[in-house]
């Protein structure tokens, strides 16, 4: 296989699983629409507490092997006995969170001045132990490149996930009906990553210390690295919930985290596939084809820009539209994250090309500060800004991370997107921010049309400036083509 038809399967697999992926906008949008209905505010912030403090655990779990399984997996001959490991970690590893989250549940739902969602936090602390268990194994199929078989198992995920919840909500179950729902799409998608990959039986004792060992001296960094990106995430909500944030509040702003979603699958499709592509790559000796997906990857978040100061322009059309005239309060929230979701994904792929170069702890040294830097200008802006601090405080964030990972990259991994690429992306992006916001809709069908319209715009401006790589177009039409490429996991 030539080096280009490696990169053209590369972007081709992670077109066909975000295009898997995106299936949670159109059934989000409807488990959202039933939610914020059946549940009104109160109970629906109560929901997006309780799910984004066992996504803290969750990711942690999943975290502690995520990104140095892939890796491990993908620069191995004989992937198997790595793979066992991964697996026999991931399943401790769940376990053992997933217990500490029952019993610290009462307190936990205490320090967050809300008592009554102990019951919740005990519920998906079952869902917990069930997707990273799904996670580990996702992990195993990215490396081997089973894109087609990823691209199901997000299907499955997001279409069992809405059928479940509406269903359980509109029996009168609440909030733990919805819960109960998430956990039924994270078994089906369980059941679905066994299958695939099949029985992993365990190397001989001495084999498997010696797999271990090189699989944790490899994970440490880049746990670190991952877990603070990951508890960076989500940490503006609780925050908001520990410094006095009402029930309301609580739901309009996980409502605007809600819709950030396109950026968070970008995120999470793209760097596992860099980084195990990259990793491929080396092993086979392409170096000079690694660098060339190198710089279209550092471009990217680049490209994204325009469209999310789009979003972000149109964020009351998207609140009225989506959630309801009750959640406009989400739209400034929403067009603060939506900003600070797009550098997230620069942080995300400039430390996923650090660790792929061996320089995980300068991911370390990117992502650490993050925390407490959130923390901090959370608690200088909230007595001016109120409720909408922390979105101020992690888009602020975010963006200064996301320039000293760039900066990062380019000094050692030596590639950079070129400054005409930047000064395109800025002026769009500012281009895209004044037409949404001057141009008032006050109809759903209206708010569609000038999304589409300033779109399109956007596109074609990319194209006629030759800003847009020609694999963008691979990435575009690869679900249209007919089937997904996938490398048998063998």
């Amino acid at each position: 296989m030539t080096r280009n038809a490696r990169t053209d399967r590369m972007w081709q697999g992670s077109a066909w699983m975000f295009a898997a992926e995106l299936l949670i906008l159109p059934t989000g949008l409807v488990t959202a629409g039933v939610l914020t209905r059946q549940l009104g505010p109160e109970t629906y912030g109560l929901l997006s507490l309780g799910v984004t403090v066992v996504g803290w655990f969750q990711w942690m779990a999943g975290s502690m092997l995520a990104r140095a399984s892939n890796r491990a997996v993908a620069a191995a001959g004989d992937w198997r006995p790595v793979a066992a490991e991964v697996m026999h970690s991931q399943r401790l590893f769940g376990s053992v969170i997933g217990l500490l989250l029952l019993a610290v549940s009462p307190w936990l739902a205490a320090a967050l001045r809300q008592p009554s969602l102990t019951p919740t936090l005990r519920l998906l602390a079952v869902d917990l132990v069930l997707i990273v268990v799904a996670q580990g194994y996702r992990g195993v199929l990215v490396a081997t490149g089973a894109h087609g078989w990823l691209s199901l198992m997000s299907a499955v995920r997001w279409i069992t996930r809405m059928l479940a919840v509406v269903a359980f909500v509109r029996l009168g179950w609440s909030i733990d009906g919805a819960v109960g729902g998430i956990a039924l799409s994270s078994l089906a998608t369980l059941l679905l990553a066994r299958w695939r990959v099949g029985a992993l039986p365990r190397a001989p004792r001495a084999e498997r210390q010696r797999v271990r060992a090189g699989l944790f001296a490899l994970a440490a960094p880049i746990a670190v690295a991952t877990m603070g990106a990951r508890l960076f995430d989500r940490l503006d909500l609780l925050l908001l919930a520990t410094l006095g944030g009402t029930a309301a509040s609580l739901g309009h702003y996980g409502a605007a985290q809600n819709l950030t979603v396109t950026l968070s699958l970008l995120t999470g499709t793209v760097t596992p596939v860099v980084l195990a592509a990259v990793t491929r790559l080396q092993r086979h000796g392409d170096v000079d084809e690694a660098l060339a997906l190198q710089r279209d990857v550092v471009r990217l978040p680049i490209l994204v820009l325009p469209f999310a100061a789009l979003a972000a322009g149109a964020a009351p059309d998207l609140m009225r539209m989506i959630y309801g005239p009750s959640f406009l309060d989400a739209a400034v929230p929403f067009a603060l994250l939506m900003i600070g979701a797009t550098a997230m994904l620069a942080v995300s792929l400039s430390t996923v090309l650090l660790m792929a170069a061996e320089r995980a702890w300068l991911a370390v040294a990117i992502t650490g500060p993050m925390l407490a830097a959130l923390i901090a200008a959370t608690l200088l802006l909230l007595p001016r800004y109120g409720t909408i601090a922390p979105a101020m405080a992690s888009m602020l964030v975010s963006v200064a991370a996301a320039c000293a990972a760039l900066v990062t990259v380019q000094r050692i991994v030596t590639v950079h997107a070129p400054l005409r690429t930047v000064v395109v992306g800025a002026v769009l992006a500012l281009g895209a921010f004044s037409a949404a916001t001057a141009w008032h809709t006050p109809t759903a069908p209206s708010a569609v049309a000038k999304l589409l319209t300033i779109s399109a715009a956007l596109v074609s401006a990319l194209i006629l400036l030759r800003e847009l790589p020609t694999h963008v177009f691979s990435f575009v039409t690869a679900p249209l083509r007919g089937r997904a490429t996938v490398l048998p996991p063998t």
